[in-house]
């Protein structure tokens, strides 16, 4: 069945992506928290944010090139069987 979306949902994968990988976003919440209570520097906290998003990306990437490579078809084998009909008397081969 032909498919009408270009895209297939890359950015809903990648949103679901994000949230089944959520425990990596844990330690960056911990680090949120003590910059609010103790007053660490807030910049840890945003690489590993971006840590989070660039994991959930790659692994969203690999999904897409994975579903991309699954829908190539095959060719259709030739067919070595004697005994069928071939087609050369249909295409202007030779009579017998």
């Amino acid at each position: 069945m032909r498919r009408t979306a270009k895209d297939h949902g890359f950015i809903l994968c990648l949103l679901l992506n994000m949230v089944f990988r959520f425990e990596w976003c844990v330690a960056a919440i911990v680090y949120y928290c003590l910059h609010l209570w103790l007053h660490f520097p807030l910049f840890p906290t945003f690489v590993l944010l971006g840590i989070w998003v660039l994991y959930a990306l790659v692994i969203t990437v690999v999904f897409s090139l994975a579903n991309r490579a699954a829908d190539t078809p095959t060719p259709y084998p030739e067919n070595k069987n004697p005994y069928s009909k071939s087609t050369d008397d249909y295409l202007g081969g030779e009579q017998r």
